[in-house]
Order: structure tokens, then C-alpha cells, then sequence
């Protein structure tokens, strides 16, 4: 099982990764975008990981009782064709439901992980208007809205997540971002925040007000 995919970071327990779950969750290397205000920058650009799966699976295991799932999260983990064999591997060994973080880059992955049930939860980054992702994240916008409507029609419980980052995207991209979501679907709001970054030009970028984007996007959850 240690070739399916790279893993390079697992946190044991969180309450925010999954909401309404306790949840571990595991961060595989690796992903086809270079968002250049990623936090994640030495998991993103790794290609190996340097954990044992079959020592965290059996953690997980081990804890059952107290958790109610387990978070997948990158990095991409859908750049990874081991992904669905790993999916099934964590439910397999630990008997708990899984949830998946993604860039919705690949959309003909998903519908695999959805179609075989190895994914009860998603959450999906829309991080900025369709026509503006080259310009942001060197990726493909309609992929991910091809993603987006995949899990529309899919009939399990999924969120959207978006980034705010002031130096790169404005209040008129975020009303977009709402709109090409859909009312219907639950949105999120990540304020940036300054540190690491991939680009180290923002390593001491501006920080949105979380105070201010709930009075302005009241349908949002700004977490």
C-alpha cells in the first residue's frame, strides 16, 4: 500500500476540516497548480512522501470510536491515479466515511471517486472567476466548473471554498465567484492570511477583515 500515493503531512485530529466531524486528515504531496499565495508550499511542490500509511491507517483504526471520518486534503490528491485505491484502503481499514479537498482540476477523476462511493463529502476551491484562473493559478477555470456542476447533480453534500487575497482579486471578483457558484450551494470564505507563501511577494500581503466580508457576503461562512 506505501506506492498508491505521497502522503507528507497528517494531523491526528481536527474539528474544522470537516464540518460537523471530528476528523484526521491527510495531506498528500504534490499539486498541478502553483497558486502563488499557498501556505502549503513544501507539501505542493513535493513529489515523495516520507510517511508510513499503514502506521497512520492503523492509528486511525485505533481511534475509531471518537472520530467520524477522515479528511484527504493536499497539496491535489486528485493528480494522483492511486487516489480511488487509497480512498478505498482508508475505509477498508478504519471503517469510516471519507471526505475530499480539491482543487476540482480534474473533473473525469471525481466523477470515478463519486460513481465507485469511495467519497461521501467534498469540499471544492473555486479561487477566482472562470475566465481569470490563468491569470491566478495557471489552471484551466473551466475544469473546475465542469467540477462544480458534477457535484451538483451528484447528490452528496459538498461546500465551495474561495480565498480571499486583496493584493489579487477585488470585491467585484467575489460577487462573481458567488454568482458562478449558485445561491444554492454553501460557500466559503478564507481570508488570507499573511506568512508563508509560495510567491514571496506576499509573504506580507494584506489581510482581509473577516468582519468586513460577513457584513458584505452574508450567505458566506468566512471561516
Amino acid at each position: 500500500m506505501s506506492g498508491l500515493v505521497p502522503v507528507g503531512g497528517y494531523l491526528p485530529v481536527s474539528f474544522i476540516d470537516w464540518t460537523g466531524h471530528v476528523a484526521p486528515v491527510l495531506f498528500l504531496c504534490g499539486c498541478n497548480f502553483r497558486c502563488p499565495y499557498c501556505h502549503n508550499a513544501d507539501l505542493v511542490l513535493k513529489t515523495e512522501g516520507d510517511l508510513c500509511l499503514e502506521q497512520i491507517l492503523e492509528d486511525i483504526k485505533s481511534r475509531n470510536p471518537f472520530l467520524d471520518g477522515v479528511v484527504v486534503s493536499g497539496g491535489e490528491p486528485a493528480i494522483h491515479e492511486g487516489l480511488p485505491a487509497f480512498l478505498s484502503e482508508i475505509r477498508g481499514v478504519t471503517g469510516l466515511d471519507t471526505k475530499l479537498d480539491t482543487n476540482g482540476s480534474r473533473p473525469s477523476m471525481l466523477r470515478s471517486l463519486i460513481g465507485e462511493g469511495l467519497v461521501d463529502a467534498v469540499s471544492l476551491d473555486v479561487k477566482a472567476p472562470w475566465r481569470d484562473y490563468p491569470r491566478l493559478v495557471k489552471g484551466d477555470g473551466m475544469k473546475v466548473m465542469e467540477s462544480l456542476e458534477l457535484l451538483k447533480s451528484s447528490g452528496i453534500s459538498f461546500e465551495t471554498r474561495t480565498t480571499y487575497v486583496p493584493d489579487l482579486m477585488d470585491m467585484a471578483d467575489l460577487r462573481e465567484i458567488r454568482n458562478q457558484i449558485g445561491a444554492e450551494a454553501i460557500w466559503v470564505i478564507q481570508p488570507f492570511r499573511p506568512g508563508k507563501t509560495l510567491d514571496g511577494s506576499l509573504v506580507n500581503g494584506t489581510a482581509p477583515d473577516p468582519g468586513d466580508l460577513r457584513i458584505l457576503f452574508p450567505d458566506s461562512i468566512v471561516r
